[in-house]
């Protein structure tokens, strides 16, 4: 067995099979129950990201911290920059962030099953729901939907309420 060399090379080792987990499960379940099955995905994956993003709330509320966009970063719940190519730009009141390569995209459009992938995509509005009122993401590109890269802004709602 290869010993992983890197903390991001073993992230998108599980990358890999986390998106492969996805697609048979899936797959499956369409298969099983038809196309109405694509309604119960997309509210498991909500219900996954407002419970990650609570976890990552409390986090940081433990420490101390304020609720913010870099304090989200700083506590995320699995090292996604060590492990996937993403280019973070914070200013005041937002983040842009690109990713150029995308290890689920990869899979599921080796799969031919961006469709039922980006159902997956949900999960990181969802997070910023479960992590603050007055924090959200908007997708701007996205490899699943044919760009060349995904794109997103995270912005604070409300400016007089950053950190809450």
């Amino acid at each position: 067995m290869a010993q992983v060399k890197t903390i991001g090379e073993a992230v998108r080792n599980m990358s890999v099979h986390m998106a492969n987990m996805y697609y048979y499960m899936t797959k499956a379940v369409i298969e099983d129950f038809g196309d109405e099955a694509k309604k119960s995905f997309e509210r498991a994956i909500v219900e996954f990201g407002h419970a990650r993003g609570r976890a990552i709330r409390e986090k940081v509320l433990a420490d101390g911290e304020p609720l913010t966009i870099e304090n989200l970063d700083k506590y995320y719940d699995i090292p996604i920059a060590e492990g996937w190519d993403v280019h973070r730009e914070y200013a005041e009141d937002h983040k842009d962030n690109i990713t150029d390569s995308c290890t689920f995209a990869d899979v599921w459009m080796d799969k031919d099953w961006a469709e039922v992938g980006h159902i997956y995509c949900l999960v990181d509005i969802a997070i910023r729901e479960g992590y603050s009122d007055n924090v959200e993401f908007r997708p701007v590109k996205n490899i699943l939907m044919g760009d060349d890269f995904c794109q997103s802004l995270t912005v604070y709602k409300d400016m007089n309420k950053k950190g809450e």
